[in-house]
């Protein structure tokens, strides 16, 4: 009896420290990210139901903005941002390389080792780069990457902008490793169009302008709930995973503060908010958004080609679609 009342005595104790630290970490924390920026603001408004006393302030762009921005910084010994959330692993892994990286503290998360990049940087939820089809436009639905070369798809193709959308990038060079530079060609030559990001390139796809395009998961998702005549195609090459990793900087202010927020996204909060997002969750014991298949097949982004060749990929794309 006396070692069930100290057992119990201990784990109120342990609540109320947990309770105790929630109430009393404060401060400004900067977020710097290319993520949408409603959806991270509905983590943050979770997050500060745990932490009142915290302020989170986010600077959001594309992927390519936001890495100029924090590299301007750093160059001049003045960064702002505590924590980075985009879709470019190579950026990460030069960050890391430089030791401008803090450690992660995931001790007691069971986070799955393959969402943990080298323990400096990991993914909170899974964003794959699909086929979205407007069925009302398109009578032949694509199976593949492949299939988008064909006749059936001529002026109806397009993707976002490579040198504005991490996502985009990773598509571009995972794509252009697996199927070669005359993959992109022929799709240029089959008369695929460019778009800046992903939500304008979503937005036109709904409306009819195209027929298909290169696009993440999880917007599809949400407009297909919402009745619009999406279908999401999960290549016969795979789904490519693309990187979106958070991390928290060495140089950040609030570092605490920080590494409060990214065990955050792994609670189960904040991974059922990613599902009702329409993002896979990537916790094995999340719930899963509608209709997201229990087994994605998946091909890896090709992140070390992407990191060697990053400056070619701009230049070749420039060149097929005419980019300024």
């Amino acid at each position: 009896m006396k070692r069930l009342f100290l057992t119990a005595a201990l784990s109120g104790l342990s609540l109320a420290s947990a309770q105790t630290a929630s109430v009393n970490l404060s401060g400004t924390l900067t977020l710097y990210t290319s993520e949408v920026q409603a959806d991270v603001q509905a983590q943050v408004d979770a997050f500060k139901k745990l932490y009142p006393r915290a302020d989170v302030q986010l600077f959001r762009s594309g992927t390519g903005e936001v890495t100029a921005k924090l590299n301007a910084e750093l160059e001049a010994g003045n960064s702002q941002a505590d924590l980075l959330w985009v879709a470019d692993q190579t950026y990460f892994d030069t960050l890391s390389k430089r030791t401008l990286l803090e450690k992660l503290d995931l001790s007691g998360l069971n986070v799955p080792g393959s969402a943990v990049y080298g323990g400096t940087y990991a993914e909170v939820r899974k964003l794959y780069n699909v086929i979205g089809v407007n069925t009302n436009v398109l009578k032949t639905v694509p199976k593949s990457f492949a299939d988008l070369k064909q006749p059936a798809y001529q002026n109806k193709l397009a993707m976002p902008n490579p040198l504005f959308s991490g996502g985009a990038l990773s598509t571009a060079g995972t794509l252009a490793q697996r199927l070669g530079w005359d993959y992109f060609d022929a799709l240029a030559k089959n008369g695929m169009k460019i778009e800046q990001s992903n939500p304008i390139t979503t937005t036109k796809l709904i409306g009819g302008e195209y027929g298909a395009a290169l696009l993440v998961d999880y917007a599809l998702r949400r407009e297909a709930a919402k009745g619009a005549p999406i279908q999401i195609v999960y290549p016969t090459e795979g789904a490519i995973l693309v990187p979106t990793p958070i991390g928290v900087l060495k140089s950040s202010k609030n570092k605490a503060l920080a590494q409060a927020f990214v065990r955050f996204l792994y609670s189960p909060a904040a991974q059922a908010n990613f599902s009702r997002l329409s993002y896979v969750p990537v916790m094995s014991d999340a719930p899963r958004p509608a209709g997201v298949p229990a087994s994605v097949p998946t091909l890896p982004s090709a992140a070390a080609y992407i990191a060697a060749n990053k400056a070619e990929i701009g230049q070749r794309f420039s060149a097929l679609f005419d980019l300024k």
